[in-house]
């Protein structure tokens, strides 16, 4: 049985996560990560992530509606 997480992760710790996965991919960008918006680090994680880690940025409000539409791509 595969377990889910429920709780997800303060804004600051979701944002070192989140640096990490882009860090993972991108290490061409490790100066560059600390002053990135979280934006700018969604469009710059891999795209296996980046709608997971798109939903929880909107659900921390950290995005908006709106912003989370480029990711997910609905309407």
């Amino acid at each position: 049985m595969k377990r889910k997480r429920t709780v997800f992760p303060k804004i600051k710790s979701f944002r070192k996560e989140l640096e990490s996965y882009v860090l993972a991919y991108n290490t061409i960008l490790k100066e560059k990560v600390k002053t990135m918006g979280i934006i700018e680090l969604l469009r710059n994680s891999h795209p296996s992530y980046r709608i997971a880690f798109a939903v929880k940025a909107n659900e921390l409000e950290m995005i908006s509606n709106g912003e989370l539409k480029e990711f997910t791509g609905r309407n």
